[in-house]
């Protein structure tokens, strides 16, 4: 896994932890934190991971693009 990929794992686990007890996040808000936190480029990969770790928690994730 390259450094980069570690650097969103991160921020994803960190936003999903600060918003523990809600159902549902969106998507749209979500991703924009992590593009400004991580600086990384919006791509599938980057939303695919989100959902991933979102539904781990037990969360649902708004697709309100």
């Amino acid at each position: 896994m390259s450094d980069q990929d570690e650097l969103i794992r991160a921020a994803i686990g960190r936003l999903l932890a600060e918003k523990t007890g809600a159902a549902v996040i969106s998507m749209r808000e979500s991703i924009a934190e992590l593009l400004a936190l991580t600086g990384a480029a919006l791509d599938d990969r980057l939303q695919d991971l989100l959902l991933e770790m979102a539904e781990v928690r037990g969360m649902m994730v708004a697709l309100d693009f």
